[in-house]
């Protein structure tokens, strides 16, 4: 059994006034852990053995929100995954910890790291934590419906059209890395807009730990991360024209470029599976 952690220099002493001199704390809790500050567990469907936290520190050393995530119990097929699509020797924690400083690097707006925590037994990851900042805004799902239900100046006109080309560029700087994400809905984009639309939107990347760098198939994974995009804009009430000015925007070519329908025929297929394969789980019992 071997434990590796890191921690980005100018938060060391943050979090050792907080009460984290190291972060093994974080790996051991079936609740928040007992550390200063005000800890909220963060629900979500699905999580099994991962738990989540806001973590809002103490008003006397600043009062910043981190989020943690910790991994535990993970099943073999997640192990599997990580190993062949990811990082063999290490854990998801650092894993998202070196997407996140990567993303930096290369300009992509995304958590800012804090650090990370793992216990590995060989290949296999036993529990790990990573540690990331708050990024401004909202998920862009919830954002823009209530936007639209405000009718906000920045859903009509060109300033919507505006948005989409940026959003689509966004994506395109992301690819750009080699990275896919695996689960680009728009709840894991968060964006900050201004409903007047006296100033650009901005964007950020979240929920990094499924993306991989693909050394083969990579355009499979590319139409995913598009057709995902593409479902979650159907459920807030994109439309056609929008989706249509993001895929030109996205691919940066001429309306009517042969290239441009070959990337929507694809796309609109499976996001036809997708927006299916959604509306069977709401039908659930």
């Amino acid at each position: 059994m071997s434990t590796r952690e890191q921690v980005v220099p100018p938060w060391r002493p943050r979090l050792a006034r907080a009460g984290l001199d190291t972060l093994s704390p974080l790996l051991d809790v079936a609740d928040a852990p007992a550390v200063p500050g005000t800890w909220e567990t963060l629900h979500k469907e699905g999580l099994r053995g991962r738990r989540r936290w806001r973590w809002t520190l103490p008003a006397g050393i600043g009062g910043d929100v981190l989020y943690v995530k910790r991994y535990a119990d993970t099943p073999l097929s997640e192990q599997w995954d990580r190993a062949r699509r990811q990082v063999l020797g290490h854990s998801r924690a650092a894993w998202e910890y070196a997407v996140c400083c990567r993303l930096a690097q290369a300009h992509i707006n995304a958590p800012a790291p804090v650090g990370f925590i793992e216990r590995m037994r060989g290949p296999l990851e036993r529990r790990s934590a990573v540690l990331l900042e708050r990024v401004p805004g909202d998920g862009l799902d919830r954002l823009w419906t209530r936007l639209c239900h405000e009718r906000a100046p920045i859903t009509r006109g060109l300033a919507r059209h505006d948005l989409v080309v940026r959003l689509a560029r966004f994506v395109a700087a992301f690819h750009e890395t080699g990275f896919c994400h695996r689960d680009l809905y728009l709840c894991h984009i968060f964006a900050d807009i201004d409903p007047l639309a006296a100033r650009p939107p901005t964007f950020a990347l979240i929920d990094l730990a499924r993306v991989h760098k693909p050394r083969w198939r990579r355009m499979r994974w590319i139409i995913k991360d598009l057709a995902q995009l593409d479902a979650s804009a159907r459920q807030v009430g994109a439309r056609r024209s929008d989706r249509w000015r993001f895929l030109r925007a996205y691919l940066n070519l001429l309306p009517r470029a042969p290239r441009t329908r070959w990337y929507a025929r694809r796309i609109v297929r499976k996001s036809n599976w997708i927006s299916r394969r959604i509306a069977r789980k709401n039908q659930a019992p």
